[in-house]
């Protein structure tokens, strides 16, 4: 008999808790959402409660990376804009940041409530399940990531607020103009005109591209760590877990970074790209 099994994968988020009277249901990754929350709130009020004018230790470090993430938004976008982009685009990069991490941390994806209502004797040793009892589990707390609902969501908030920069920039009439071309259709000129068709799909297959990559890695990265761990339970950690933090910390990074160009392409209209050639 093997000491365990390999963990069973599931593709959906395991219900832990419903609310009493309600239909309302937490879920694994939901939870692990709050945590995420939590711990930003605490990092945050550690990091800034004293405020040294000579920073030091988690305050030095916490402002390095602002700085960091506020010059490349600046870079990109320009100092006047990138000042309005920074607050979504730090927000993305530390939340997603910190849900990755969750994913290494022990007890993450391997505690929580037997599915199994009887479990053998021969089974279970306290707490701790084994054998062919070892994967009927529902963890109590899943990345957060790992969940398509949140990427997904955070997708649709990224390419929506882009938009709305647009229609703030640009005016109502120049920002539709991207899309739907009417004075290019009236001149005969139909090419351009579907352009503008073809820039309304590209608005959709952003929302995809960021959702599916964001849960498709860090996805595929629990599941590795969770194979890995079967196979090579005394090496697994030394291994994986340093690859697992730099995967964590590079598609914070992309999310982040992909947002921050679609809020600036939302902002720059097309007779203001054409003077640039022009020039």
């Amino acid at each position: 008999m093997n000491l365990w099994e390999l963990p069973h994968i599931q593709l959906a988020p395991e219900v832990i808790y419903t609310i009493p009277g309600t239909n309302f249901q937490i879920t694994n990754t939901l939870f692990c959402t709050w945590i995420s929350i939590v711990v930003l709130v605490a990092l945050f009020f550690f990091a800034t409660r004293r405020r040294d004018m000579i920073p030091s230790g988690l305050q030095n470090f916490m402002e390095w990376i602002i700085e960091s993430l506020l010059g490349l938004v600046e870079s990109v976008a320009g100092k006047e804009n990138g000042r309005k982009f920074f607050p979504i685009v730090a927000t993305f990069f530390f939340f997603i940041v910190v849900s990755n991490l969750l994913d290494i941390l022990p007890g993450v994806d391997s505690i929580g409530q037997i599915h199994a209502e009887h479990i053998a004797p021969e089974n279970r040793i306290g707490p701790f399940l084994f054998g062919s009892a070892s994967n009927d589990i529902i963890p109590w707390v899943r990345p957060a990531t790992t969940d398509l609902n949140l990427t997904l969501a955070m997708a649709v908030v990224a390419v929506l607020t882009a938009q709305g920069f647009g229609f703030y920039a640009l005016g109502a009439r120049a920002h539709l103009s991207k899309y739907i071309n009417i004075q290019a259709l009236l001149r005969g000129r139909i090419v351009e005109f579907f352009v503008g068709i073809l820039e309304i799909a590209s608005e959709v297959s952003r929302i995809l591209s960021l959702a599916f990559r964001l849960f498709g890695n860090i996805f595929a990265g629990s599941i590795v760590l969770a194979v890995f761990a079967y196979l090579l339970p005394a090496f697994a950690n030394i291994i994986f877990l340093p690859f697992e933090l730099f995967v964590a910390a590079i598609q914070a990074y992309v999310f982040a970074f992909l947002t921050l160009v679609y809020l600036h392409m939302a902002t720059i209209g097309h007779s203001h790209d054409e003077g640039k050639h022009a020039h």
